[in-house]
């Protein structure tokens, strides 16, 4: 990779391109501090992704904590008005293990959250812009979508919460024979494990898993929310998916993860999450997701071929209009450009271009 301070690396291209994304949207930079009080993510350690959490006493005497996550501080600093919706979007670092290092880190979190009166519209609206961030990043991505309000349902008609614990469990891990096994193992709540069992069988195309839903009795409601949201995205690169759970204390209805061909887990995780609303004294509604950037550190180590489309050396007879002029030609070309004296010696470029006297070598 380059040296070259000019030139922005992987990551820095991708937060670029999700800020200008988001922006389009009428998403508005949200901006927060470092610290944050410990009994906030105290509070709530099981919404977060990593429960470790850096502590440290402040000169009050007050434990704080270097933030592990930004949406709680969002739904912390919200305030409602009614009939109206707050739309905020992020790139803040925050401290916690890394899944690519299993270390401490400081991680670039990028991501947005839809807060207030939320309807149909948000809900596909963020979905849309889920399903587009994993696309800039690659275009062999997946989005899997669920609706928890259909898995809770089929949930709570297990009547042994030990049962339903377990299930809980192997439907997220879509582990099938720990399922059947599960069967025979509580006769009595048989046919309701069989039935939340039977969502993690559902592989047909979208259409036909949302005829199998309606078929197998789930809320019509429910299935139609994800059907108009599942129509409005591209088909190719979304799947139901109810392996996709979110935490049943935080999360309802619609609840998305995405994916990138060579990365093993999860690159964006969000959702709606009007429980963790409520549980924070908001009557509002809320979705959003975040894009995981620690765990595309190998992939972009092993794809970023180039650091710039275009290095443009220029030498010394050349007037500052003739290299303007001539990077923004290029840049209208839709590649990046890099300008310069001298060619640094770690730089990868598709192409060099040698700028002297105003005219191309």
């Amino acid at each position: 990779m380059s040296d070259n301070p000019m030139v922005p690396k992987g990551e820095e291209r991708i937060v670029q391109a999700l800020r200008a994304l988001y922006s389009s949207y009428g998403y508005a930079k949200y901006k927060m501090n470092r610290f944050e009080e410990y009994d906030l993510y105290a509070r709530n350690k099981d919404f977060l992704v990593s429960g470790n959490i850096i502590t440290f006493t402040d000169t009050d005497g007050s434990l704080m904590a270097l933030k592990p996550d930004v949406t709680l501080s969002i739904v912390k600093g919200f305030r409602e008005e009614s009939q109206c919706v707050s739309r905020v979007a992020y790139d803040e670092k925050v401290y916690r293990v890394s899944s690519a290092s299993s270390t401490f880190r400081e991680i670039t979190q990028v991501g947005l959250e839809c807060l207030g009166d939320i309807g149909n519209v948000q809900l596909g609206e963020v979905a849309l812009l889920a399903q587009k961030s994993l696309k800039l990043i690659s275009e062999r991505s997946m989005l899997a979508i669920s609706h928890m309000d259909i898995t809770e349902a089929f949930l709570l008609d297990i009547s042994s919460l030990k049962a339903r614990k377990e299930a809980l469990s192997y439907l997220e891990k879509r582990n099938i024979s720990a399922m059947d096994k599960l069967v025979s193992d509580y006769p009595e709540c048989s046919e309701a494990i069989m039935k939340l069992g039977s969502l993690m069988k559902l592989n047909g195309s979208n259409k036909e898993t949302l005829s199998s839903l309606r078929a197998m009795g789930a809320e019509e409601k429910a299935v139609e929310e994800l059907e108009e949201i599942v129509s409005i995205l591209d088909e190719e690169k979304v799947r139901i998916d109810f392996s996709v759970l979110g935490g049943m204390n935080y999360y309802n209805g619609i609840t998305f993860r995405g994916y990138i061909y060579g990365v093993p887990g999860p690159v964006v995780s969000g959702g709606q999450y009007d429980r963790l609303m409520a549980r924070m004294g908001k009557k509002a509604k809320a979705i959003g997701f975040a894009v995981y950037l620690d765990s595309l550190e190998k992939l972009l180590e092993e794809t970023e071929e180039y650091d710039v489309d275009v290095a443009l050396v220029y030498s010394e007879d050349c007037s500052m209009l003739d290299v303007i002029k001539t990077a923004e030609e290029i840049r209208e070309s839709g590649r990046s450009v890099s300008t310069m004296k001298k060619l640094p010696q770690k730089l990868k470029s598709r192409e060099t271009v040698f700028l002297k006297g105003g005219e191309n070598a």
